[in-house]
């Protein structure tokens, strides 16, 4: 039995990296001061500001975990097809993720996600990879309550967040890169690494439990879409997409309450990035059913090498605002960031299409791919 690819996964996969840059340039830009410098910026970065709050923010990630969870189950499927254990590919698959994340995090960036995948990752293999369908939905929407309840308190916990100070900004715009990777991280070797090496194994049940609340939801519901055998024939479902896709405006202004200053402002943005991320998901799937030659062309390469991408995508960034590169942290804005977003991605679509027409798999995704199967991944099945 072959299992079928589905390649609107890579495609969306690769349209979640627009969001995902978007969202992160904020941090990029200005890091946890980010608030604080928008309540004095001009008018135009305000609007700027709260269209990334509210249309991108918080709903792209959830997507990017979907096609995780989705392909994660569609490999499995395939080994298994074939005769072949997958136990061992999973887990080393976590283990490659996990070390990917933690190199991105001490030599690049703190906002990582590749650790929380590869966290997700040792849960999934434990718990969830051979359960009836209904248990991922029924598990995910549990999940989903748990981060509700969560992000009703999480008012609190986000003004406890210390903004960075005048002579933090400093470094992140003037120093080397000596001196940046000691603000990023010499505050956790110097005074609570100690702490957390001495309890490394409760610490990493702890990292390990919060990354799976951070993306388990959506990577269960892919999980158990894929199951169900969703987005195989799209033709079949176009009505049905549509219809979801109504969601979008819903999310949005779900999300919109985020501009008000209320106790329930964050409960309901929360529930909004949810919403919004289902709606995006089936107006994409409408619409690749309606052009799927043009979007496979456009938002497959970028997809299929969304690991060296994602990680281009710090590297490039952080040597734009960094003092190790052209030290324009906190100096562009938001608006301007933006733009600098849509030309970084523009330029990865491009690269990606190129790169494709001579190779079949992309530079970190083969080093990982010979770490999980322990053979030349063009040899695997």
């Amino acid at each position: 039995m072959k299992v079928e690819r589905v390649e609107l996964m890579d495609a969306l996969r690769g349209f979640s990296l627009i969001g995902i840059l978007l969202a992160n340039m904020l941090h990029f830009q200005f890091g946890s001061s980010g608030v604080e410098i928008i309540e004095s910026a001009n008018l135009l970065d305000k609007i700027s500001y709260y269209f990334v709050k509210i249309v991108v923010e918080g709903s792209f990630y959830p997507i990017f975990g979907f096609v995780f969870g989705f392909v994660l189950i569609k490999m499995i499927e395939s080994r298994e097809a074939s005769g072949l254990k997958y136990k061992n590919i999973v887990f080393r698959r976590a283990i490659g993720l996990s070390i990917l994340g933690a190199m991105h995090i001490a030599l690049v960036w703190e906002g990582d996600v590749l650790l929380t995948y590869g966290s997700t990752l040792f849960i999934l293999l434990v718990f969830f990879l051979k359960r009836r369908v209904k248990t991922y939905f029924v598990w995910g929407i549990i999940l989903t309550a748990i981060l509700g309840v969560g992000a009703y308190f999480g008012s609190s916990f986000i003004k406890l967040l210390k903004p960075l100070t005048a002579a933090e900004i400093m470094i992140y715009q003037d120093g080397t890169y000596a001196e940046i990777f000691a603000q990023r991280i010499g505050d956790f070797i110097i005074g609570d690494g100690l702490i957390f090496l001495l309890t490394l194994p409760i610490g990493w049940l702890f990292l390990t439990i919060v990354s799976f609340l951070a993306v388990g939801p959506f990577v269960l519901f892919g999980i158990g879409m894929a199951k169900k055998g969703a987005f195989l024939q799209l033709a079949n479902s176009t009505q049905t997409y549509k219809k979801v896709a109504m969601l979008v405006p819903v999310g949005l202004l779900l999300k919109g309450f985020i501009i008000f200053d209320t106790p329930f402002s964050l409960f309901i943005y929360s529930a909004g990035t949810y919403v919004l991320a289902i709606g995006y998901i089936a107006l994409f799937a409408w619409l690749f059913n309606r052009y799927q030659t043009q979007m496979t062309n456009y938002f497959a390469p970028i997809g299929k090498l969304s690991l060296t991408n994602y990680l281009m995508q710090s590297i490039i960034c952080t040597i734009i605002f960094y003092g190790y590169g052209f030290g324009l942290f906190g100096k562009l804005g938001v608006f301007v960031g933006i733009l600098l977003s849509v030309i970084i991605y523009v330029m990865q679509l491009k690269i990606s299409q190129l790169y494709l027409t001579r190779f079949s798999i992309g530079p970190v995704e083969m080093m990982l791919r010979w770490f999980i199967y322990l053979k030349n991944p063009r040899k695997v099945n």
